[in-house]
């Protein structure tokens, strides 16, 4: 009983009814007006009706104001920025809410008290001491579970630099090719016909191109498709052709060889790997010592291929201007008379010859016209040398051609 007095005087400290004298004069003169024996119970019935209007009151807006705040409470979590929001607030906000609605369930069941007596007192708090247990119980949320998981490495092509590719210049056919790889895995090579050559990391291809077309490098993904990353081209070299006689030609005095070329670019020229300065299509080589000679044109064509061609001659002897061995100066035929190297009648050449009596050393004839050739007199005696007897000459030549040697020297009898 003395927890009901508290709880009315609790609830009824702050509680003022609104007066209207009026209504309280009225209701006065119907009293008076009854049985005097019967305003006691008027009186009883008229207070517990305060009473329970007072009660009904006390709950209802003790439910509003559970109801107001478990809103607020939701619309602050719900408005909190995420980051802000623990499991602490999670947790609070449904048990202040169940905590309400116990108490006024404990309200209820103490009003039940007033005819139980002390034993539903007993179970009553037992029944709310369990439901607060379980209240509590059902708000506590379940610990999270934590599980080691395999982190698996990346890709080996993701944690590496990006690969490295030399550029690579156009080629032409037949050309020595040769591409390092400077990677640590390997690249490849695809040509026109789609032969694929690998390059291991950090070595070297060295092949030859022997197909035109377009080469391309680069690698192989996970499905083996060829993904390129550099490209060039190989291309088919323009021809030179290259012709020559099978012989010298004298005709000027001097072995001739001449060899012609076919080719729209202009040409450069070696002999036996000796350049020469001209550059036309048709050109003269003189050869002038016994051996053999490799003629060569080359150019560059409009792909920046180098184009090449040669031919080989062979000369069985050396030039010696063209001189005979022997003369005779009484014969008819007017060739044979007297004797001058052959070449110095058609060149061009300022020159000196002398005739040498090889019995004592002594000069018997000299000349620097190819008009005034040795007819067999001794200048010294005036008379014809002996007959059937060698005799050496010499030719000093003042201006040589390139690669001719500026002395010849050799024999000649007289018949």
């Amino acid at each position: 009983m003395r927890n009901i007095e508290d709880l009315f005087k609790k609830s009824l400290k702050d509680h003022e009814l609104p007066y209207d004298k009026k209504a309280w004069s009225e209701l006065s003169k119907k009293l008076d007006t009854r049985n005097p024996g019967a305003s006691n119970g008027v009186k009883w019935i008229l207070g517990a009706a305060v009473i329970a209007v007072l009660v009904t009151t006390y709950l209802f807006v003790s439910s509003n104001e559970a109801s107001k705040e478990r809103q607020a409470e939701l619309t602050q979590i719900e408005d909190a920025p995420a980051d802000e929001i623990n499991n602490e607030d999670l947790i609070k906000a449904p048990l202040q809410s169940d905590l309400k609605s116990t108490d006024q369930k404990a309200d209820k069941e103490f009003d039940e008290e007033i005819c139980c007596g002390d034993e539903a007192i007993v179970e009553q708090n037992t029944i709310f001491e369990e439901r607060n247990v379980i209240s509590e119980a059902s708000t506590e949320l379940p610990q999270p579970v934590y599980r080691e998981v395999a982190i698996e490495p990346r890709a080996k092509d993701e944690t590496k630099s990006p690969l490295y590719f030399a550029k690579v210049k156009d080629y032409c056919l037949n050309s020595e090719f040769s591409y390092s790889n400077a990677n640590d895995k390997s690249i490849y090579l695809l040509s026109p016909s789609e032969n694929l050559e690998e390059i291991s990391a950090k070595e070297s291809l060295d092949i030859k191109l022997e197909e035109k077309g377009k080469y391309q490098i680069g690698t192989l993904n996970q499905d083996q498709e060829f993904k390129e990353f550099v490209t060039f081209m190989v291309h088919q070299s323009s021809v030179i052709q290259l012709t020559a006689k099978d012989y010298l030609d004298f005709e000027n005095g001097l072995p001739e060889l001449n060899v012609q070329a076919f080719s729209d670019h202009p040409l450069d020229w070696t002999l036996n790997g000796e350049k020469i300065a001209q550059k036309s299509n048709s050109e003269n080589f003189y050869l002038f010592d016994k051996g053999s000679y490799i003629i060569k044109a080359s150019t560059t064509d409009i792909n920046g291929c180098q184009i090449a061609d040669q031919v080989n001659f062979y000369v069985e002897k050396n030039y010696n201007l063209l001189a005979v061995n022997a003369f005779t100066p009484n014969s008819m035929d007017q060739r044979n008379t007297s004797f001058m190297p052959y070449a110095l009648t058609k060149r061009d050449a300022a020159f000196k010859m002398i005739i040498i009596d090889p019995s004592n050393g002594a000069v018997i004839f000299e000349t620097m016209n190819a008009d005034q050739p040795w007819t067999g007199i001794n200048k010294n005696t005036g008379e014809l040398v002996e007959d059937k007897k060698s005799y050496v000459w010499k030719v000093v030549l003042q201006n040589p051609e390139k690669g001719e040697s500026p002395e010849y020297m050799g024999t000649v009898i007289r018949l």
